[in-house]
């Protein structure tokens, strides 16, 4: 390590684990909720960066039911001004969302809406707000309340889990180096 990482060691984000992932999208959906959970399904199952999520609109998202694609039952999501753009990565990046149950539900929330409007209505402070509203009332205690931040690095451990190659994970998270996913 370097001499400032030395005295100011790195401290990465805490993933969000699955149990929590799936209590927050249920508890989301019980308050009414919808737009709020599948901006958060999507950034897990896409593994994505939330803000990646938070800036798409509907015309960035293309469901089996844009493509009259039925079979494969996957959706993929456009990111504009990708991070990586700046370390060699395209300007504009996609990811991809292969979970039936999941695709399903997108294709039900946000497959009716209108292409100019955005996937998550809100700011991105009012999705931090119900994000933490919702963390409050599964008691989490707030030492150990994971970040909106943490969602990418969940659909990272979740795809590792499922037996997902690692190859495949990198590519899913649009990274160059394994260090980097290591890390």
């Amino acid at each position: 390590p370097s001499k400032w990482e030395a005295v100011q060691p790195l401290q990465h984000r805490q993933p969000l684990p699955e149990v929590l992932f799936r209590a927050m999208f249920v508890v989301g959906m019980l308050w009414g909720w919808r737009r709020w959970s599948a901006t958060l399904l999507l950034g897990f199952e896409g593994i994505a960066r939330i803000g990646e999520v938070l800036r798409a609109s509907r015309a960035d998202l293309v469901l089996p039911c844009d493509s009259c694609d039925s079979v494969t039952g996957v959706a993929f999501l456009r990111v504009l001004k990708p991070k990586s753009s700046r370390r060699g990565k395209g300007r504009i990046q996609h990811l991809k969302i292969a979970d039936a149950n999941a695709v399903s539900f997108l294709e039900h929330v946000f497959g009716p809406l209108d292409f100019s409007l955005q996937l998550f209505p809100l700011s991105a402070g009012v999705f931090r707000r119900r994000w933490d509203k919702i963390l409050e009332a599964l008691l989490v205690p707030k030492s150990r309340r994971p970040t909106p931040a943490s969602i990418r690095g969940g659909g990272a451990i979740l795809a590792y889990k499922r037996g997902e190659p690692i190859s495949d994970i990198l590519w899913r998270m649009r990274l160059v180096s394994l260090t980097t996913l290591e890390s």
